[in-house]
């Protein structure tokens, strides 16, 4: 029995083997490699129309299977990609079995195939592109990490303009994409972080994260992005799974350092006051006392005070407590102590970075997980550091070949002081370069704590405080926790046609405390907190979108066509809630509950935006050589007036790549382009509508509604040539005008309006951009390297109308009035008072008689020409007054004589100029970053004030070349009475080395088998941020400027000072 169910199964078996054999799968495997052999890690390898395909793994190796019911004999197109590598592809059969198919791929030196995502509707190579979008990645972000994206991009993309306007570890850099686009609002561009649209800092991100940075730069582009995007868009990629890798792969990272201020402040260490009387505590607590007679030589002063030993301080000096100037009138006079309290508040600070990260890939599963902790002291002592804790998890599961998942989330939590930068109070600068320096800011008082008032504080008598004592006594704090994910889903149910959706939600929730204990020193008696004050806000921001869309591909003859159809919505909440009050019942008590219920103030405020977006996209071209693109998007948002809820955006964009159709000598890549596109930027929430204000005297009527309001509209025509030659050397140029019309503007009602003003679409600018950028590998062997990248930008940009407003002159931030606004005038022009260089300058009457300030030097009894003279500064001053209280500059003047406000600065640079080296030798690698900014002006306003304050370094400078105490300081003279001066407008040009890096690698040949089995790689480095500016800016940075529009407003008021740091890392993969 047993015999004959072998045969019948031996015969079943035989009839069903050419049934097997005919529904064999087919399975495709082989090595890529570069063109030295090297096995290239992670390069995928696909057969895109059947949507199968591998990865090689650490040698290179891939394999995949088509199923059997796909292999009938017919012709397929095997794909390989890799990053750097030009893509290969070519034709194979599929036929049951295996085949054997290795690739050598070539360097893609000029980038043609590497993909953009960012203001396209699908992923596309750049040799596709019909308009300018620039991408940042690899080495050019991992060798000296940035503290944020904004930093990253510094000197790496043409027509970008970062300004770090504050050394503050909180803040992130500001950006401005080309020129400005609104007058009234941010200047920031769009952040998108993998597909996610954002609202929040981009101080949040952690660049150890951060694969790729893509910057487009004008409406061309972003007319994808509608009205989110008229300041341009930058989308951040972060890293994913390391894929072609068996196991999990695991980065661990740490950096230690410190940060210096990196140069010094030019403060006076004399002074012009009558040394008469004095009284000096020694260091052993005794006293002794001085008397001189008011007219010793500042040399026998020096002599005198060589006596007083270190540490002593002042306890009274009768001169200086009346503010008597020195007989000779000279800025001469030696301190009796001198304490350099820069060193005291302004010490180096600990800067850490720790970063860990593990992640893997399947063909089916993918994912990454990270944490870093970063913390940044930035440079004052005793103020907490800014610290940053950030989690993420990014997965992709594609269980099929036609159904998949994405997942991106991050976690962020943030714990921050914060600090006032701009005028007096509780301004640290203002208070350690205001004071006089025989007072010793580390003085404490007998609990250990800092004396508000240090001994010698009742001589000089001023409105300043401690820096030390305002830090170590009064709390103002941030924390931010920020949660950021998307969820993306897509479906292709056929090889032409998927479905697409996506959700993302940016959420954070901020708390900030401002805390003066009960019995915080003022220089004044202060009602608010001297008894103690608490104030606590809490907010929250939340930005929910919801994405669908539908895309189609086909390729028929040669032309290859992609189509996006897209619906957009977005769900916008903002959330306040405030409580405040003064004076604590009882010292040492936290509770808002313990404060005087008559101080007690309690608000909150909410608002909500909900838009919808369409937008259709078309691609198409011939043979890859023929480029074109459109598309139309219409936005719908309750942020616009009911009369104009829905606007509508569009592009056009044509490409040609010349060597397609020509040969040309040396040169692999020519395409010339030319786009038009229109974005915008949407008004304020409550611009639309109607305020009011409510107080004690009833309600009263504030803005006036606009029903018509709308988003500005920012158009913008560029043009540009890409050019590839040499086999390695890449090119861009672009040339672009843009305009913008409807910038909303608050307009000055008159009385009768019955309200004070109403926001209005009146505002016009124009503004041209002229973008070179030149890269490639100067040199590539394979023991040494030479890669490098210059990036060229100028940039100029006007107000062209005011739609009937007239001329205006803006008061930033609560500084000086001085940036002006007027139709024909470029934006950026500073308006003040101008100091005369030129006695051609001077004003005369009809009879010749000159109308500025002077003195009738000759006796004539009239002024002329005659009475002025140009002293050694190259002003114009009265005749022969050197020396002498009369000797004063003169301001230009009106016909009447009074002085004139006129154009005396602009802040827009000349050009900008940034050139990056990276050259590897054998494993040794050294990196630098050069940032240059040539032209535009900074407006030291810090300066002016310290001039009249008596303590800028000049003023002794002055004394030392004769002149009298009074030029620079009265309110006739230089100092202008705290007015806007042509003679504090400053050239910010400069010259940065702002990376530098050292480094070497070993990899496992180097470890050896005692790690190498464990270990991939090592890398050490030395590691220099913003180590060396040239300017001749005369204050702490020529980078500095007003949080508000930082790339325009270009004022030095006090401003946290930017500095260097030196820091060591190393890292390791497995």
């Amino acid at each position: 029995m047993m015999k004959k169910l072998s045969g019948v199964a031996l015969c079943l078996a035989l009839w069903l083997v050419p049934g097997l054999a005919m529904a064999q799968s087919a399975t495709i495997t082989g090595t890529v490699t570069d063109d030295q052999g090297e096995p290239l890690i992670g390069a995928q390898v696909a057969i895109q129309a059947m949507t199968l395909g591998s990865v090689t793994d650490i040698n290179g190796q891939y394999s995949f299977e088509v199923p059997a019911a796909r292999v009938n004999g017919q012709p397929a197109v095997l794909e390989v990609r890799y990053i750097g590598f030009q893509t290969a592809s070519r034709q194979i059969t599929l036929t049951p079995g295996t085949q054997i198919q290795d690739f050598e791929l070539v360097p893609d030196l000029l980038g043609l195939d590497e993909v953009i995502v960012t203001g396209v509707a699908v992923g596309t190579p750049t040799k596709k592109l019909g308009f300018s979008i620039s991408k940042v990645s690899g080495e050019a972000l991992e060798e000296v990490p940035a503290p944020d994206p904004a930093s990253a991009l510094r000197g790496k993309v043409a027509g970008v303009s970062i300004i770090q306007a504050s050394g503050d570890p909180s803040q992130a850099a500001s950006i401005r994409l080309r020129g400005s686009t609104t007058i009234n609002g941010s200047q920031e561009p769009l952040i998108i972080i993998d597909g996610v649209i954002t609202d929040g800092s981009l101080r949040d991100i952690n660049m150890e994260d951060v694969e790729s940075i893509e910057v487009v730069k004008g409406a061309a582009a972003a007319s994808l992005y509608g009205s989110l995007a008229g300041n341009g868009v930058i989308q951040i990629r972060t890293k994913r799974g390391a894929q072609g890798v068996a196991g999990p792969q695991v980065k661990v990272r740490s950096e230690f350092g410190f940060s210096q201020i990196s140069r010094e402040y030019p403060l006076a260490t004399k002074h012009p006051w009558v040394v008469d009387e004095l009284t000096i505590r020694l260091p052993d607590g005794s006293t002794q006392d001085f008397t001189f007679t008011g007219n010793e030589s500042p040399s026998e002063l020096e002599a005198a005070f060589a006596s007083i030993p270190e540490g002593s301080k002042i306890l009274s000096w009768t001169g200086r407590s009346q503010g008597a100037v020195d007989p000779d009138r000279r800025f001469e006079n030696p301190f009796p102590v001198l304490y350099d309290n820069i060193d005291a508040v302004f010490t180096g600070q600990p800067f850490n970075s720790n970063y860990v990260s593990v992640g893997s890939a399947t063909e089916q599963f993918n994912y990454l997980a990270s944490f870093e902790n970063y913390g940044q002291g930035g440079v004052l002592d005793p103020v907490d550091p800014y610290q940053r804790n950030t989690f993420r998890l990014n997965a992709d599961y594609t269980p099929s070949e036609r159904f998949g998942v994405k997942f991106s989330g991050s976690y962020i939590n943030v714990d921050s002081p914060s600090f006032e930068e701009q005028g007096q109070g509780d301004n640290y600068f203002y208070s350690v370069l205001t004071m006089d320096p025989y007072m010793d800011l580390t003085e404490k008082n007998e609990d250990g704590t800092y004396s508000n008032k240090p001994t010698g504080y009742e001589v000089q008598a001023s409105n300043w405080q401690n820096p030390l004592y305002v830090a170590e006594q009064r709390e103002f704090s941030f924390q931010r926790d920020r949660l950021l994910t998307g969820f993306e889903a897509s479906f292709a149910p056929t090889n032409w046609f998927s479905l697409h959706g996506r959700q993302s939600l940016d959420k954070s929730y901020v708390q900030l405390q401002t805390y003066y204990p009960k019995g915080y020193e003022t220089p004044t008696p202060n009602s608010t907190v001297n008894d103690g004050f608490d104030s606590r806000q809490s907010r929250t921001y939340s930005t929910a979108i919801s994405e669908l869309w539908a895309q189609f591909n086909q390729s028929f003859s040669q032309f290859n066509l992609t189509a996006i159809a897209k619906y957009l919505y977005e769900d916008r909440q903002y959330e306040t809630f405030s409580a405040s009050g003064s004076r604590y019942f009882a010292k040492g008590v936290r509770d808002i509950g313990g404060l005087d219920p008559e101080t007690r103030n309690i608000d909150s405020y909410t608002a909500r935006e909900k838009a919808e977006n369409y937008f259709l996209n078309v691609d198409l071209d011939y043979a890859e050589k023929y480029i074109l693109s459109g598309l139309i998007r219409r936005d719908g948002s309750s942020s616009f007036g009911a009369d104009e809820r829905w606007q509508t955006y569009y592009r056009g964009s044509i490409a040609y790549r010349l060597t397609e159709d020509f040969s040309i000598p040396n040169v692999q890549e020519m395409k010339l382009r030319l786009s038009y596109g229109t974005s915008g930027q949407r008004p304020p929430f409550s611009a639309q509508y109607e305020t009011y204000s409510v107080g004690s005297s009833g309600i009263s009527p504030g803005i006036l509604g606009n029903r018509n309001l709308k988003p500005s509209r920012v158009a913008e025509l560029e043009a540009g040539l890409n050019l590839g030659f040499l086999n390695r050397f890449s090119f861009e140029a672009n040339y672009a005008v843009t305009n913008v019309e409807n910038d909303y503007l608050l307009v000055p009602l008159p009385a009768v309006a019955g309200f004070s003003a109403q926001w209005r679409n009146v505002g016009e600018i124009k503004s041209t951009a002229l973008e070179f950028a030149l890269s490639g590998p100067a040199i590539s062997r394979s023991d040494f390297s030479w890669d490098y990248g210059l990036t060229f930008s100028r940039v100029t940009q006007e107000v062209t109308d005011l739609g009937g407003i007239p001329p205006f002159t803006r008061a930033a931030g609560g500084a000086i009035p001085l940036f002006r606004f007027e139709a024909g005038l470029p934006y950026g022009t500073m308006y003040g008072n101008e100091v005369l260089t030129s006695l051609d300058d001077l004003t005369l009457d009809a009879d010749g008689n000159v109308l500025n300030a002077g003195i009738d030097t000759n006796g004539d009894g009239r002024l002329t020409r005659d009475d002025y003279e140009i002293n050694q500064h190259g002003y114009v001053v009265p005749k022969g007054t050197h020396g002498t209280p009369d000797e004063q500059v003169v301001y230009r003047v009106d016909e009447n004589g009074e002085k004139m406000v006129v154009s005396i600065g602009n802040t827009q640079p000349d050009f900008t100029l940034g050139f990056s080296s990276n050259l590897n030798y054998k494993g040794i690698g050294l990196y630098f970053l050069v940032d240059w900014v040539q032209g535009g002006e900074v407006y030291n306003y810090t300066k002016q004030l310290l001039y009249f304050n008596d303590r800028h370094k000049d003023l002794q400078d002055f004394a030392a070349q004769g002149f009298d105490y009074g030029y620079a300081n009265g309110s006739s003279q230089i100092y202008n009475g705290a007015d806007a001066s042509s003679y504090f407008v400053e050239d910010a040009s400069f010259i940065k080395l702002r990376e530098l890096s050292l480094s070497y690698t070993l990899g496992r040949k180097q470890l050896g088998s005692a790690l190498g089995n464990y270990v991939d790689r090592v890398k050490i480095s030395v590691i220099g941020r913003n180590l060396l500016t040239f300017t001749d800016y005369t204050g702490w940075d020529p980078e500095v400027a007003l949080r508000t529009n930082a790339t325009n407003f270009r004022l030095d008021e006090y401003a946290y000072p930017n500095y260097r740091t030196f820091t060591g890392a190393i890292e390791l993969r497995f």
